[in-house]
């Protein structure tokens, strides 16, 4: 099933929680929704559902326009942040529940949820209630009720946030493992950028309602194309360098130093700039540019070594070899790779390079 969403658009009253929003999910394909709390995440996947009415705008399923059509008429499972089980039913029951409804025989409806529980690999919990399962298990039981009544889209919004961390990271293992089994379109809903760098086939960025840019994980991270994108990708977060343009070259915010960086057109003298950095970008001391900075600090960060950098007056973090002899207070030489390097327009957010 491919969904297309074309110029859609929802306002509460006057304020606009999404605008002019179009994309497009393949089929059997999973793609996430990512942004800040309040950027309008979940108000699309609602109004893909059929949950919320959308104000303007159409809403595809393959050549089917569904903007008009109620969610019970859609064929859409969904699993929200609090999975929604029933507390006095089995899992069993919670996830025969949907066929149930649709008024399957008791036999086959069994069996559906016995296949289900099979690959979601919870045939062992089928005759527990929700309040004596885990948070986990509860999630499973949530996403096996979802696929029951084998609906064309999945839905997914939030589905980790109750879970603790070392169990987020198990979960989404699984959910990637069964979206790919059953190759059921899928739209994940989530603030959580590793959640989504980690699952996704494509990724679609939101900042207050309006479409930043579509890609796969790996191209948003290494291809922003703004600086919203490049500021919300990245842990730890991109460095944000200020400085002036002038003769083509970067300077530094109230410093006389300047570096040379290609440009994607030319640039006039004088317009405020932010270079962007990762962290993983910053060479010391084998650098073709050598600009110098300071070690102001240095720390581990796991298996990872970090250091805080001085230049110019301004702060960067950098990761450095462990078995690299810096210390605080030392005065080095830097550099920057070409790869993860960014400059762009203080005003706009504009990629100038």
């Amino acid at each position: 099933m491919q969904i297309k969403l074309e110029h859609l658009e929802k306002k509460f009253g006057d304020a606009t929680a999404v605008q002019d929003l179009s994309l497009t999910i393949e089929n059997g394909k999973l793609l996430t929704l990512l942004g800040p709390s309040g950027c309008g995440k979940s108000t699309v996947l609602n109004m893909i559902s059929g949950i919320l009415a959308a104000t303007s705008g159409r809403i595809w399923f393959d050549d089917k326009d569904v903007t008009g059509v109620p969610p019970e008429k859609r064929n859409v499972g969904l699993v929200f942040q609090n999975y929604a089980l029933y507390p006095h039913m089995t899992a069993l029951e919670n996830i025969c529940f949907p066929l149930e409804i649709k008024r399957v025989p008791k036999k086959q409806r069994i069996e559906r949820a016995r296949e289900l529980a099979e690959l979601i690999r919870i045939s062992d919990l089928l005759d527990r209630k929700p309040l004596q399962m885990s948070g986990g298990q509860q999630q499973r039981v949530a996403i096996a009720r979802a696929l029951a009544k084998e609906p064309q889209v999945f839905l997914m919004d939030e589905p980790l946030s109750n879970l603790d961390a070392k169990l987020r990271v198990e979960m989404r293992e699984e959910i990637l493992r069964i979206q790919r089994a059953s190759k059921v379109t899928t739209v994940f809903v989530t603030h959580d950028q590793e959640e989504a760098l980690s699952i996704s086939d494509s990724v679609v960025v939101l900042k207050n309602g309006v479409f930043q840019q579509q890609a796969t994980a790996r191209t948003l991270y290494d291809e922003p194309e703004n600086y919203f994108v490049a500021d919300f990708l990245g842990t730890p977060p991109i460095n944000k360098l200020f400085g002036v343009m002038k003769n083509g070259c970067f300077c530094f915010k109230d410093s006389d130093l300047c570096c040379e960086l290609p440009l994607r057109h030319p640039v006039e003298d004088g317009k405020e700039t932010v270079l962007a950095v990762r962290p993983e970008s910053i060479l010391l001391s084998v650098a073709q540019q050598k600009l110098p900075c300071v070690v102001d600090e240095r720390y581990s960060v796991g298996k990872d070594e970090l250091a805080i950098l001085n230049i110019a007056g301004q702060t960067m973090r950098g990761f450095v070899n462990p078995e690299y002899p810096i210390s605080t207070g030392d005065k080095l030489e830097c550099g920057f790779k070409q790869r993860g390097i960014f400059l762009f327009d203080k005003k706009t957010g504009e990629r100038l390079s």
